[in-house]
């Protein structure tokens, strides 16, 4: 069975490492630059969206976690935003080891639940294009495509 809670400092700062060195290979392999100028730029958006760290207004971080054999588990991370009605998926990670197992239907069923009460009428997020795996899930939990984004790199003429 899942479950998640909020983070604590440390957590958020296992968070930050984990993403940081997930989302600065998506950053060096979608721009063409190094692992560690990936890094950089990975923590500089942390940075921007989350000014406060943990203490930032609206946005919430928490752990995931599953219980077996009496033992409780982290799976995965899982951080959003909350405006109005809607909530703003920014960050889900579960880790390789726990992937394909449902625990990413099973925590939506719970989020659904817990946003519903609290007036929260529309989810949305952005995925990778070649995240195959997400793509399926956010499909099968009902997400609906708006869009896709592009980029370019602009070629020197030096």
């Amino acid at each position: 069975m899942i479950s998640y809670r909020n983070m604590t400092q440390k957590d958020f700062l296992e968070y930050r490492s984990y993403s940081n060195e997930f989302r600065g290979q998506e950053l060096a392999d979608a721009r063409k630059i190094s692992f560690a100028e990936g890094i950089q730029l990975a923590n500089q958006e942390l940075d921007e969206c989350l000014p406060q760290g943990l203490e930032t207004d609206k946005n919430f971080l928490l752990c995931l976690e599953v219980e077996q054999n009496s033992d409780t588990h982290a799976i995965g991370y899982f951080w959003y935003r909350l405006d109005d009605d809607s909530a703003f998926i920014y960050d889900f990670q579960i880790f390789p080891q726990y992937q394909g197992k449902g625990y990413g239907k099973g925590l939506y069923q719970l989020l659904d639940s817990a946003w519903s009460d609290h007036g929260i009428h529309r989810v949305e997020l952005l995925v990778a294009y070649d995240n195959e795996r997400a793509f399926k899930l956010y499909q099968e939990i009902g997400f609906q495509p708006t869009g896709i984004n592009m980029t370019k790199p602009i070629i020197s003429k030096q």
